[in-house]
C-alpha cells in the first residue's frame, strides 16, 4: 500500500464515523489551474512572481492570498492588480475548460456510498466558486453537506469549516478523518481535532504535518485502501 502511516499503533482510535473531504488538490485538479493563472497574470502585469510565492499560496483562500502577496511584494496596489487580474483568468478557466477530477476519487466516493459513510465538503473557497466545481465535474451528487470558505469566521488553516462540517454531520471531531492535500488544510483538520490523511498534490507535506497525519498516501486509490482498512478496526 502506498501510504506511509504515523499512528497506527497508538491508543488513538483509528477507526472512523464520517470523511471529510477537502475539494482543490485533493479531489479536482484546480490547484494547476490556479498556478496558471497567476503565472499567466504576473507575465502580463510584468510583476516578478517565483515559484516560491505560488507554492506558498497553494490551499489559501483569496482574502488570505491577498495578504501574503502585499507582504510578499512589499506593494499593496500591484498585489491588489495582480490578485484581481490572476483571479479573473481563474474564473474564466473554471467556465471554459475542463476540471479534471483526481485519479481514484470516483472510485473513493462511490465506496463512501455504498458504505454509507457520512461524508462532507470542507473548503476554502468560496460558495459561489464552490457550486460551480462541484456541479461541473458531477462530484455535488455525491455530498448533502459542504462548508465554503465565505461562510465561517476564519478560514484554513484555522478549523472553521471542518468543525462545521462535522456539526452538520452531527458526528464529534474525533470520529472525524479529514482528507487533505495542502498543509494549511492538514493544520486546520489538525486544529479540529480530526486526524488526517494527506495526499499530496503540488507539494509535499512538511515534515511535521507528515508526523502529525494519520498517514500520508500517494494517490487516493492507496488513501482509500487504507480507509478500507481502518473502517473495519474497532472504535
Amino acid at each position: 500500500m502506498s501510504c506511509i502511516p504515523h499512528h497506527m499503533q497508538c491508543n488513538t482510535p483509528t477507526s472512523f464515523a464520517a470523511l471529510l473531504f477537502d475539494m482543490d488538490g485533493l479531489m479536482i485538479d484546480t490547484e494547476s489551474l490556479s498556478a496558471n493563472a497567476w503565472r499567466d497574470a504576473a507575465s502580463i502585469l510584468g510583476v516578478p512572481l517565483p515559484q516560491i510565492h505560488i507554492d506558498a499560496m497553494v490551499g489559501l483562500a483569496m482574502p488570505l492570498c491577498l495578504n501574503y502577496l502585499i507582504t510578499a511584494l512589499g506593494d499593496e496596489a500591484q498585489a491588489r492588480e495582480l490578485e484581481n487580474l490572476s483571479r479573473q483568468r481563474y474564473h474564466h478557466a473554471l467556465h471554459q475548460q475542463d476540471i479534471p477530477l483526481k485519479p481514484g476519487i470516483t472510485q473513493l466516493l462511490n465506496w463512501c456510498v455504498q458504505q454509507q459513510i457520512p461524508r462532507a465538503v470542507g473548503t476554502a473557497t468560496q460558495r459561489q466558486l464552490a457550486d460551480i466545481k462541484l456541479g461541473r465535474t458531477g462530484l455535488a451528487r455525491y455530498f448533502e453537506h459542504s462548508i465554503a470558505g465565505d461562510e465561517v469566521a476564519r478560514t484554513k488553516p484555522a478549523p472553521d469549516v471542518y468543525l462545521q462540517a462535522a456539526a452538520r454531520l452531527q458526528v464529534a471531531p474525533e470520529n472525524c478523518i479529514v482528507l487533505e492535500d495542502s498543509c494549511y488544510g492538514a493544520q486546520a483538520a489538525l486544529a479540529a481535532n480530526m486526524r488526517v490523511v494527506v495526499v499530496p498534490d503540488l507539494q509535499q507535506p512538511s515534515a511535521e504535518i507528515a508526523k502529525q497525519a494519520l498517514a500520508v498516501c500517494q494517490d487516493l486509490f492507496a488513501a482509500t485502501t487504507l480507509l478500507q482498512q481502518l473502517l473495519n478496526l474497532p472504535r
